[in-house]
């Protein structure tokens, strides 16, 4: 395990490349900061028994490695007419580097695609996507998976109800 890497997960790197050591108070700050990113710093530090300027270079040090990605808004796409979720297994007809490549990038290049996973087992990738309706997954459907060539099957299963919803990664800070 590397102390430090600036790469993003792939499928072709080592273990090694992949992961950052953390210490207690990184797990704590990314654990606060998961839950609320609105914390300013001084809110933080005092949460983290830090001075503001070290847990500021902490938390600059963990999106510089790109252990923090992002800072959004969750917005609940049940409130927005966003209401259909669809989970969607993809087998490939070609498995080829070249040919997940060009399937990730494609996938990437779709805002209805919210998640994109490579899995092991009877399908190669498993999708989430969102939409507004049945039409609209349907115009996504025949753009994105019928007139693509190295698309040997596809099943959509559908969203009913959400039991449980959470974007973080819980880290042990004992």
């Amino acid at each position: 395990m590397k102390k430090i890497t600036g790469k993003a997960m792939s499928r072709n790197q080592s273990d090694d490349e992949k992961f950052l050591s953390l210490d207690k108070t990184d797990k704590k700050i990314l654990n606060l900061l998961q839950k609320n990113n609105q914390l300013t710093n001084l809110e933080l530090a005092e949460l983290v028994n830090l001075s503001p300027p070290p847990c500021l270079r902490r938390v600059r040090k963990l999106r510089e490695y790109g252990v923090i990605t992002q800072d959004v808004s969750l917005v609940n796409p049940f409130k927005v007419k966003q209401n259909l979720i669809s989970f969607v297994s993809i087998t490939l007809e070609k498995q080829g580097d070249d040919f997940l490549d060009r399937f990730e990038q494609k996938m990437n290049e779709c805002p209805e695609v919210k998640q994109c996973y490579f899995i092991s087992g009877d399908v190669d990738y498993l999708l989430m996507v969102h939409v507004e309706d049945i039409d609209t997954y349907n115009e996504f459907v025949r753009r994105v998976f019928v007139n693509s060539s190295n698309i040997k099957s596809f099943r959509s299963s559908f969203c009913l109800s959400r039991a449980k919803y959470d974007t973080s990664v819980i880290f042990n800070d004992k």
